[in-house]
């Protein structure tokens, strides 16, 4: 598929907010996520800039995205440190009406960032995509290059473990 400048446009605006969502809920920081996200389509539009071909859009852009996850964990492996002035949990308390809603999202959003980072990296995988991203067993499966019943039993096996952790 030859991918010219209006269509690369609108593979952002398509996936954009999903890559997103896949970098976040695996390096748990918006600001790293946003990071690796816009790295993705750079790395992407060089790809194709250079007239190489895109057989499959999202399978190629989701390959990229974990591979930067991958190189984020490697590179910043040593230079993780723990903060007091937590930026999801500010000391202040803003003066919302819905700060109750807010607080009780982020709170769950925590949970399960959580117990995710207790999964095995392919289970956290096949979970993010489905039941975050919205990926048919059929597009994890292109995009992790694994049959359609590799992904059944991997997602079987990350529920079951998911509902083990407490």
């Amino acid at each position: 598929m030859v991918i010219d400048t209006a269509t690369f446009e609108k593979i952002y605006d398509d996936f954009a907010p999903k890559i997103f969502k896949f970098c976040y809920f695996r390096v748990s920081s918006k600001e790293e996520a946003e990071d690796i996200a816009s790295l993705v389509f750079i790395r992407a539009w060089d790809h194709i800039a250079v007239g190489k071909e895109v057989t499959n859009v999202q399978g190629f852009l989701y390959r990229i995205a974990n591979n930067l996850v991958i190189d984020f964990y490697r590179k910043n492996k040593d230079k993780r440190e723990l903060s007091i002035d937590d930026p999801v949990n500010p000391i202040d308390v803003p003066d919302k009406a819905d700060f109750v809603e807010q607080l009780d999202q982020r709170m769950l959003v925590q949970e399960i960032q959580g117990k995710l980072e207790r999964l095995q990296d392919n289970y956290r995988d096949v979970i993010v995509m489905k039941y975050i991203n919205d990926l048919s067993i059929k597009e994890i499966a292109e995009v992790l290059e694994t049959s359609e019943n590799n992904i059944s039993v991997r997602l079987h096996r990350a529920i079951e473990k998911l509902k083990t952790l407490t």
